[in-house]
């Protein structure tokens, strides 16, 4: 019967293309069936999808033995999970596939496939939004810096992707401490770097064998490479460059007692500006401050700082009311050298004079 199409040439024509169409499409779709892909979640490649007719014979209780997925050139197996899912092996890695990189995977040594993961747009690239302390003069015994994030990046990596260079010449090795696990927030955003508080403590041998970890006088900058990927896989807009001096060291406590405080207007959502002698540790400055009324209620609002943590602004997220308000610091408040409101961090504990210490300290003030 199908000759009878074909007595008709443009029935017969249409015929032959749907044919090969046809077979075209069921062809692409066995192969599809069997060979290895990507799976995504969230724009990241989550895992790859391993046909179980690919491993052969492979006993189920050897495949993490004999199957390895590597870089391109590279011999080192990437670390993940192995799980079975209906007819496919799913790995997920420990660490995000890299996008732009090439990956091979490998069966008792020979070559099953090779994959790349795409690289994604410019405009998706994850940056640097600001590192604090944000002040171009930080005190000679600077204990920890912020590092901040517009994506999750990460985490492993911090110091492999951080250098440190003093006087526009000099790299300068272990500034910071090696942490495993990194500090991270939550949402892996803000990295947490601490200098060597062993350096920093006077009465420690770290800093009388090789002293504080900066030089007073000293210019440095503080480079975060291009190379240091999001949870994507996907490497930083740009390097990052951050340049201070050092100072002298800092060794008096912050006083409360000491702020300005410029009150905002009855019924208008103007900040709450506060003045501080010293710039102060600004993951502490939003988190170690809260404002209360009269009631001893929590005002609903946000922190945001300015010059170098030494201004405070507290943005009410209702219209203030007249009345009397009270700003309440945590004890564990700091400046720049870990010196906070009840101790100094280079200073014995038992040297230190505890009357009038407290765990919150109030500053009152009232709104007409």
């Amino acid at each position: 019967m199908l000759s009878d199409f074909f007595n008709n040439k443009k029935t017969g024509l249409h015929v032959l293309w749907g044919l090969v169409f046809f077979v075209t499409i069921i062809a692409c779709s066995e192969k599809e069936k069997q060979s290895i892909s990507i799976q995504w979640k969230d724009n990241r490649a989550e895992s790859i999808s391993i046909p179980l007719k690919l491993l052969g014979n492979t006993p189920a209780d050897s495949i993490e033995k004999r199957l390895h997925i590597q870089l391109l050139n590279s011999n080192t197996p990437v670390l993940g999970e192995y799980t079975v899912t209906g007819d496919v092996l799913l790995f997920r890695p420990l660490i995000a596939f890299t996008r732009g990189l090439k990956y091979e995977v490998r069966l008792s040594g020979g070559l099953l496939d090779e994959i790349e993961i795409p690289a994604d747009s410019a405009a998706n690239a994850p940056a640097v939004i600001a590192v604090y302390p944000s002040a171009d003069s930080l005190p000679l015994n600077l204990l920890k810096m912020y590092v901040a994030f517009s994506k999750p990046m990460q985490e492993g990596q911090a110091l492999q992707n951080i250098t440190v260079i003093k006087n526009e010449k000099d790299t300068i090795p272990s500034v910071f401490l090696d942490l495993q696990p990194e500090l991270w927030n939550r949402e892996s955003t803000m990295l947490t770097l601490w200098l060597d508080p062993g350096r920093i403590k006077r009465e420690l041998q770290p800093n009388q064998l090789m002293g504080p970890p900066l030089e007073e006088g000293a210019s440095y900058q503080l480079i975060i490479k291009k190379d240091w990927r999001d949870a994507e896989g996907i490497e930083l807009s740009s390097v990052y460059n951050k340049h201070f001096i050092v100072g002298k060291r800092d060794s008096i406590c912050p006083d409360p007692a000491k702020w300005t405080i410029r009150l905002p207007k009855r019924g208008t959502k103007e900040p709450l500006k506060t003045e501080l002698p010293e710039p102060l540790d600004y993951v502490l400055l939003k988190n170690a401050i809260r404002i209360t009324d009269k009631n001893g209620n929590t005002v609903n609002g946000i922190i945001e700082t300015e010059a170098g943590e030494s201004i405070l602004n507290f943005i009410p997220a209702t219209v203030w009311a007249p009345g009397d308000y009270t700003i309440e610091i945590e004890s564990r408040l700091e400046d720049h050298a870990g010196n906070n409101l009840n101790r100094l961090f280079d200073k014995e504990l038992k040297q230190q004079n505890k009357t009038n210490q407290k765990e919150i300290y109030k500053r009152p003030f009232h709104i007409r």
